[in-house]
């Protein structure tokens, strides 16, 4: 499939807009993040890494210049393209935050040649996605009988990965603490097949839970992940006798994860035209 996809958030509080590009993003290779509340921009920066962001500018809860100024008071330099119905009200507002009418990306969309052709320009290089991928995906996730649990204590991280496996077709069942999470692999010990664990949660920390868990199902396939303390994680790890070499760190490389699990699964034998 070549390069692996480039990864773009989109905030949009129109669910409509975020099915529309997430679909076609999707089909054409890229790696879509899509959430209707921008006030969680900042965590899903933490959690993901991200190439591009699509950010709207008139939302409820918080809107696109909101948005920019918080991103630009943390630092943030994630390129950033705006995508609006309004550009001709808002052209001035958007001049004096330094956003050029290149940076712009007006609804609705009629041509998404041009939204491609605009991602290769604000990354300054060339993203060729093939139209490969979706029959890829659909011969691979045909049928898809694995489940993953996912443990963070994050909400909304585990909403955004959550949504990104299932369509993939994973089952896929979350959970923000250890003690629900090792209540649940001890009734249902058999028929999961992999686990991405937070190191860092409440009631029973991440590498508690996977020892608990590895002394009934051996079978279970970890993926640790942190977004602090790596060594000290990397040493919890090790005292309970896990490869502290697998733990993933935060912000996420989505498509290397997605790669990761799908080779467990695969391994599992739970997944793929032979499964």
């Amino acid at each position: 499939m070549g390069d692996k996809p480039t990864t773009i958030l989109i905030v949009d509080d129109d669910k409509t807009v975020i099915e529309q590009l997430v679909t076609h993003f999707r089909r054409r290779n890229y790696e879509p993040i899509a959430t209707a509340n921008p006030a969680i921009v900042k965590q899903t920066l933490e959690a993901f890494e991200v190439h591009l962001i699509l950010l709207d500018l008139r939302m409820e809860r918080l809107n696109g210049y909101e948005v920019l100024q918080n991103l630009r008071a943390n630092n943030v330099k994630t390129p950033v393209l705006i995508i609006t119905a309004y550009f001709q009200d808002e052209r001035e507002r958007l001049e004096q935050v330094g956003i050029t009418a290149e940076d712009v990306i007006e609804k609705p969309f009629r041509d998404f040649s041009k939204i491609e052709a605009s991602i290769n320009r604000k990354l300054n290089r060339i993203v060729a996605p093939s139209e490969v991928g979706s029959d890829y995906e659909d011969e691979i996730y045909y049928d898809n009988r694995t489940k993953v649990v996912l443990v963070d204590d994050e909400d909304e991280i585990n909403e955004i990965l959550a949504e990104i496996l299932r369509e993939r077709k994973y089952e896929v069942i979350t959970f923000r603490d250890g003690q629900a999470a090792l209540d649940f692999f001890r009734v249902d010990k058999d028929t999961c097949q992999i686990a991405v664990v937070d190191m860092s949660l409440p009631k029973i920390p991440g590498h508690k839970l996977i020892e608990e868990v590895k002394k009934f199902n051996k079978m279970i396939r970890f993926i640790p992940v942190s977004a602090k303390y790596v060594d000290e994680m990397k040493e919890k790890l090790r005292s309970v006798g896990f490869d502290s070499a697998a733990l993933v760190t935060k912000p996420f490389d989505l498509p290397t994860l997605i790669e990761q699990i799908k080779v467990m699964a695969t391994e599992a034998n739970t997944l793929g035209t032979g499964s």
